[in-house]
């Protein structure tokens, strides 16, 4: 009984909202862009109700059959304005007239049939078809090519294609090398400035750049704190200078002038 109530309330709600239902095709066929506030004020239902409306997917296709509806009167109306133009002097315009008239043809269709194709339609058409011709009978000739030079492996195109291979390997093994013995000599003064700044070595493992980055900023720093620790102890050894004095000896004593 429950249940025979639930789907009478059902169906007098469905015939109660087939009206909005029909207006709201409307709606968003003539305005897609329109917002969903919007929509429900001028259909008068709430918003949850048009939420539910909008999930129905037979709701979208509905639109898109109103909407195919008012397109084909739609392309008249291009069609109309299309031809204003190509009268008033638009070269675009007149060919696009053309073009969808079916007077103006920029593309010509060939079509072959292929032997297999043409055996079907003799087939067919009961085995009568006269377009097909029977086929010349040509004596097979042994090939002689004894008047060619002999083929070597060092002739043609492969060879040179191999050789320009090789040459962009060797270039391009070489840059490798020098850029990876660079990067070598570059870690070990890097090792260097860490053993003498008392920085643990990376592990065995390739680091992270990021790894990579906080280990040299490490060494910097403690390269940093002993120079400023050196300027100190420097400081600190320092004697305090004394003024310097004249050294007192016994006094001269004057000489008589010779006569």
């Amino acid at each position: 009984m429950e249940a025979k109530q639930i789907s009478a309330k059902k169906y007098t709600r469905g015939l109660a909202l087939k009206p909005v239902i029909e207006k709201a095709i409307e709606v968003y066929a003539c305005k897609p862009d329109i917002r969903h506030q919007d929509a429900a004020e001028i259909l008068k239902v709430s918003e949850n109700t048009l939420y539910k409306l909008r999930r129905d997917p037979n709701f979208w296709a509905q639109v898109y059959n109103y909407y195919m509806v008012t397109f084909e009167a739609d392309v008249v109306g291009v069609l109309r304005a299309m031809v204003r133009e190509g009268l008033a002097g638009n070269v675009q315009a007149g060919r696009l007239i053309l073009e969808h008239s079916g007077k103006l043809q920029k593309n010509i269709n060939v079509t072959i049939l292929s032997p297999f194709e043409k055996y079907l339609e003799k087939i067919a058409n009961g085995g009568k078809n006269e377009n097909i011709e029977d086929a010349e009978i040509v004596e097979e000739f042994p090939d002689d090519f004894s008047d060619l030079p002999e083929r070597t492996a060092d002739k043609g195109t492969w060879k040179a294609r191999n050789d320009h291979i090789a040459v962009k390997n060797a270039t391009t093994k070489e840059e490798s090398r020098i850029r990876r013995n660079q990067a070598r000599k570059i870690m070990r003064e890097w090792q260097k400035r860490a053993k003498l700044a008392g920085v643990d070595p990376l592990p065995a493992r390739r680091p992270t750049p990021g790894q990579r980055k906080t280990w040299e900023k490490e060494i910097i720093r403690k390269e940093k704190l002993a120079s400023k620790l050196l300027r100190e102890q420097a400081g600190n050894n320092k004697t305090p200078c004394k003024p310097k004095t004249r050294k007192q000896g016994s006094p001269k004593i004057p000489t008589q002038p010779k006569t």
